[in-house]
This record gives C-alpha cells, structure tokens and sequence, in this order.
C-alpha cells in the first residue's frame, strides 16, 4: 500500500472527529445556558418591606460574625415579559357617493299622446307648464277663429297648395281622410295635432303605403332624421315663411280658439329643460310636418325644397297602427330647426324630448286644422 492511499484515509478521518468534539461543545454549552436561563425564571423574589429577601426565606437572615464585612444581597432583577395586543386595523371601505343634480319641477297639465296608440315611457325630466298661445302675431296676422270654418273655396286654392300625396289631387283629399284634426284641451298632448289620409284602393291609385310623399309649399327642411322616434317614426319638417305665402293662404290659414275644454290635471307631460332655442321670434313661419314615413327621409336637414318635391314615402312607422300620412301644420317662429324629436320611446334624449314639447305643448307652435287650406275641415 502505499503511503498516500494510507494518510488520506486518515486525514478524513481526523477531521471527522474534530467536527463531531465541537458539536459536543457547543451542544454541552447550550444546554447549560438553557439550564441556568430556566432556574433564573423559576426563582420567585419575595419583598416584604420593599427589601428583597432570597426565595424561600421568611425574614430577615440573623446576624453572622465571622471577621468578614456583612455581605450585602444582591437584589435580583425580574424578568419583564412584554405584553403585546393586538389591534385590528380596519380597511376604509371604497364607498362611492351617489351624485345628483336636484332640478326644481313645477306641475304640467299635460298628458303625451301620439298620433294613434302608444304606451308613454316614464322618464325622469323636468315637469313645465306648458300654455297655448291662442293667437298668432306675425306678419301678416293671422285672427283665431271657430273651428269648422273655412273661408276659401277648393278652387281658389288648387294652384296654390300641392297635395302631398303622387297621384292624389288636392280636391280628393278630404275623401280619404282616416283621422281628421282634434284640437286638444290648452296644454294638454292629447288629441289629434294634424289630419291622417288613408286608404286601401282609392281610385286608381291602389294601396296608399309606398306613395311619395310630396312637399306642399316650397321652403327650408327644418327636420329629417334617419332614425325612428316616436311618435312620428320617419319625419320631415319643411318651413316657409310667412312673407313667402300668397295672401290667399294667407288668409285661409284659421287658427283655432282655445279650447273651451278644461285641460285635466292628471294629464302631464314631462318635458326638459335648460336648452337653448335661437329661434327668430320677430318673424312667423308656416311649418308643415310629414309623419309615419315608410323610410329614412330624402331631404337634409337645412335643405330647400320646391312645392312637389319628393321628401318621403308613406309608412307605418313611430306610433302607428297602419301605413298612412300624418300630416301637420302650425305657425311659429322663423328659423326653428329639430335635428330630431321624439317623447314615447326609452331611447330619446334630453334634447330630443325637449323639441318635441317645444314643439307640441309649448305653445310658440301653434296648430291648426291643415284641411282649412283646402277649403274644407276635418271634423
């Protein structure tokens, strides 16, 4: 064997050993520091008289003479074991705060209505009290008069106001008329605000659903949306002033009395607020508005028209029961635009119902009877 292969064996050998000694050491240490930390907390200090005596001693040690000085007893210190509490921390808890903004109401006296039968979405908006103006002051001016009165003959008109249906002479209009107007209580939404035509096979025109509709007089597009709100559904309003219309329109157009109808007070229509309206008030215009179109409008908005012009077809859409036109007129003032209107539906805005009570209740819009244009009323 040689020498090597025998020290190295050795060599580990040796410091295995030497490992082994220290753990002992270092076992034997800490049990005896152990050993002394657990007699010192067992030992109980007795104090009587504010003077600490050893454990198990009843008083005072006698006194020893032994040539030696008196040795004094150490007073041994407690050991203090702190004490710790715990206290919770509470999380905040993330609370949003609802925010809203308080609105003064007052009380309307109006109930909405559509143009046949339609079920009013309660929305929350500001209640006004809409009144009706029940005569007009523009130039030229234009008195209140009876219902049922008309002072123009048909064939004074015919040249002068267009039928708004193709192929249906103005003179057959009354004929084919499904609802004629119904002038509501002052301030209420409720009656008939225009004339409806229908009819199934008139004459040699067929069915009345897809027929152009054609504009009456000439003039500037006040409204046309391609989206369908009730209770109109596809709407065209066309605008021509005062100034522009032949005196014998002029004088044809009767505005109704007030109804002598009390307006009920459960019948309200609510109606937003806090929109600016840049109307020219100074100045009147006829406004006449084509409702229930089958299809998105031809016109713009802002677009000018001649008498006959194409700006729809008849439909069955918005708050009807039946492809006909509605047809409405009123007086207001100039330059009035509704990029859209509309009141019983859950998806109309602010604005939207706001022009549509400008436009029915707020009484700067004054109706009346289209049928008076062609020398006949539809009641």
């Amino acid at each position: 064997m040689r020498k090597d292969e025998f020290i190295k064996p050795l060599e580990y050998f040796s410091i295995l050993t030497m490992l082994a000694v220290k753990a002992f050491v270092v076992i034997v240490f800490v049990f005896i520091v152990l050993t002394l930390g657990l007699k010192n907390l067992n030992r109980t200090p007795v104090y009587i008289s504010s003077v600490l005596y050893p454990p198990n001693s009843t008083g005072p040690l006698p006194e020893v003479s032994l040539g030696l000085s008196e040795l004094t007893t150490p007073t041994p210190i407690p050991t203090m074991v702190p004490t710790f509490t715990f206290t919770p921390t509470l999380l905040p808890t993330n609370t949003t705060a609802p925010t809203g903004t308080f609105t003064a109401t007052s009380e309307p006296t109006n109930t909405p209505a559509p143009t046949e039968t339609s079920k009013p979405t309660s929305t929350t908006m500001v209640l006004i009290s809409p009144t009706l103006n029940p005569s007009a002051t523009s130039y030229p001016t234009l008195t209140p008069t009876p219902l049922g009165v008309a002072t123009q003959s048909t064939s004074a008109l015919t040249s002068l106001v267009a039928s708004p249906l193709q192929g249906i002479a103005a003179s057959d209009l009354a004929s084919i008329i499904s609802q004629p107007f119904v002038l509501p209580p002052t301030g209420e939404d409720s009656g008939h605000h225009g004339v409806d035509f229908a009819y199934w096979n008139f004459k040699t025109a067929g069915a009345i659903e897809g027929t152009p509709v054609l504009s009456i007089f000439p003039g500037k597009v006040a409204s046309a949306y391609s989206k369908i709100r009730n209770p109109y559904g596809y709407m065209v309003i066309v605008e021509t002033p005062l100034s522009n219309l032949p005196k014998e329109i002029i004088d044809a157009i009767k505005l109704p009395e007030a109804s002598s109808t009390p307006s009920s007070a459960s019948n309200r229509l609510t109606c937003p607020t806090g929109f600016a309206d840049w109307w020219d008030t100074s100045q009147k215009s006829l406004y006449v508005l084509y409702g229930h179109m089958g299809e998105p409008p031809t016109v713009k908005l802002g677009q000018t028209v001649k008498m006959g012009d194409m700006v729809g077809v008849v439909g069955n859409t918005g708050a009807s029961s039946s492809p006909h036109l509605h047809l409405e007129m009123r007086i207001g003032p100039a330059n009035a635009t509704f990029a859209s209107m509309g009141h019983y539906d859950t998806t109309t805005t602010d604005q939207e119902r706001h022009n549509y009570c400008m436009w029915r209740i707020s009484g700067q819009f004054e109706m009346f009877d289209p049928m008076v244009l062609y020398g006949a009323t539809g009641n």
